[in-house]
């Protein structure tokens, strides 16, 4: 056997594809709750009250964005509890994928913001703040989304490459 087929994934079934989904989402929660208590706890500091207004717009967004992301993050449970009764299906699988991969994209935001509002206070340059705020932003988008398409995409048989990348964009 080769490296390669080595590599290969195995179909692990439906319930634990399901499983497997859910649990990521419960693996990213608790960071993104525990990122969201610290921005909620912060807001009634007093140093936070002296920040300029921009600022604290800024770690307001930076707030709604990591909120947003723990919603996406739940929907899956609801939905699977909801709309499918606790059953499996591919249907489910594919949504609650969705959810927890669109949740990364504002949690990287929020998470990017909240860099560029603490950097402001640490470097005192809102350039400096900005340049650290993109370089967190796309390490994350780099990491949870770039770097994972561009192996799957190496990873696949260059024939079926149209096939498997539209059935992707379905899914997700």
């Amino acid at each position: 056997m080769s490296a390669r087929e080595d590599d290969e994934p195995q179909d692990p079934g439906l319930h634990e594809k399901i499983d497997q989904m859910l649990t990521e989402a419960r693996v990213i929660l608790p960071g993104a709750q525990a990122l969201l208590g610290f921005q909620l706890a912060i807001v009634i500091s007093e140093s936070f009250a002296k920040l300029p207004a921009g600022i604290k717009s800024m770690h307001g967004a930076a707030l709604l964005f990591v909120a947003l992301s723990i919603v996406l993050l739940i929907a899956p449970a609801a939905y699977h509890r909801i709309v499918y009764a606790g059953e499996d299906s591919e249907g489910f699988l594919r949504t609650g994928s969705r959810f927890v991969t669109l949740s990364t994209v504002p949690l990287a935001l929020g998470v990017a913001a909240d860099v560029f509002v603490v950097c402001t206070r640490i470097f005192t340059s809102d350039l400096v703040a900005g340049i650290a705020g993109l370089i967190v932003l796309a390490l994350l988008i780099g990491l949870w989304h770039v770097l994972p398409l561009a192996v799957r995409r190496r990873r696949r048989p260059a024939a079926g490459r149209g096939a498997v990348e539209r059935s992707w964009l379905r899914s997700h």
